[in-house]
């Protein structure tokens, strides 16, 4: 048997990949009494090819080629990133190389196409025209659904409690509804993976930073997908209001620190683009992110009887159909389309700037 521990948009999506390539006997178990309830039920939605490493570019190419099969609202709004320490000239080069058009903009250019955005402090920015927007709720559905078509079991409200390990291999694991076995266990519980981690000696280096996101009245005109470097705030455009927000915060608390980090956020928000000052809080979501120290996903066989897929950083919704065929691959012993090798659990070299 192979249980996968998540049910997330990870967790679904690589439920609906094994059973499409016609692995059998497969069970989720997620602890909720509905999937999607944790990290993914707060996705903005932003689907992005431009990223600051090969590694992530390589996923979202492989991500898109999927995604556009599915009908989940998938629109080519584009993405405009404004860098605030660095030169752009090199994430783009790169990007270009791999085959992902994105163009290069100085402040002039910025503030020419876009000239409601104040551009005090850029120092250049790069957009491309195929990045966009797409519905998180419709593709977990579409995931699950197909999943169960193809004989997935869903086992809900279950809490996993512990891993089991039998003479360095992982034979199972404990729940509040008692022990399982299995002969593979597929570990894609979020910010959990890091306690269950410990329980058979691993350290995932998973932070847990809690993220808001604030809805806020929106504006009479079509705009991107805006983003900065390093801040992590980003603004989209969400029917006729806007949905802005920042990089996680770190709490010993929970919601110890939301008036700080949605004033953080309005005020970034007024600075970078003037409309706001006129908007009204509608709505202030939060959530638990699964980030890792470097922003990158864990993706990892790391012993007999364990697969990581975890720590995707707040790039679980797009990055899903790359995770999922990935995971199909170590499942079925095969060779994944996308070296990951950078994805290991225990690595040291991927730095990371972008925060989202």
């Amino acid at each position: 048997m192979i249980a996968i521990i998540g049910g997330g948009i990870i967790g679904t999506a690589i439920a609906y990949y094994l059973s499409e390539a016609s692995v059998k006997d497969i069970v989720l178990y997620e602890k909720e009494k509905l999937l999607g309830t944790g990290a993914t039920q707060y996705c903005s939605g932003g689907v992005r090819y431009q990223f600051t490493t090969p590694i992530n570019v390589q996923f979202s190419m492989e991500s898109f080629t999927e995604l556009e099969k599915f009908d989940i609202g998938l629109k080519h709004c584009g993405y405009l990133i404004l860098d605030m320490e660095n030169d752009s000239m090199p994430r783009v080069k790169m990007q270009n190389e791999l085959g992902v058009a994105s163009q290069y903009l100085t402040p002039a250019d910025i503030k020419g196409r876009f000239p409601y955005i104040n551009d005090k402090g850029v120092i250049s920015g790069s957009f491309y025209k195929l990045d966009g927007i797409a519905e998180p709720a419709k593709l977990l559905e579409l995931y699950a659904k197909r999943a169960k078509a193809n004989g997935v079991a869903f086992r809900m409200g279950i809490g996993v409690e512990r891993l089991v390990k039998d003479g360095g291999r992982v034979v199972g694991f404990e729940t509040n509804k008692g022990i399982f076995k299995s002969d593979t266990v597929i570990l894609a519980a979020g910010p959990q993976s890091k306690e269950l981690g410990k329980t058979i000696g691993l350290d995932i280096p998973i932070v847990h930073k809690r993220k808001y996101v604030v809805v806020i009245s929106g504006f009479n005109f079509a705009y991107p997908v805006m983003m900065e470097i390093p801040t992590g705030w980003y603004i989209k455009k969400e029917g006729k209001d806007a949905l802005v927000g920042m990089s996680g915060k770190d709490e010993k608390v929970a919601y110890e620190l939301q008036q700080a980090s949605v004033d953080e956020i309005i005020e970034a928000s007024i600075k970078r683009f003037p409309e706001t000052e006129d908007s009204i809080v509608k709505k202030i979501m939060s959530t638990m992110s699964d980030e890792t120290p470097d922003k990158h996903a864990i993706l990892d066989d790391h012993m007999p009887g364990l697969i990581i897929a975890t720590g995707f950083s707040g790039h679980g919704f797009m990055h899903s159909p790359a995770a999922g065929k990935i995971v199909t691959s170590l499942v079925k012993k095969e060779k994944p389309t996308i070296d990951i090798s950078e994805l290991r659990l225990y690595r040291s070299h991927i730095k990371e700037p972008i925060a989202i």
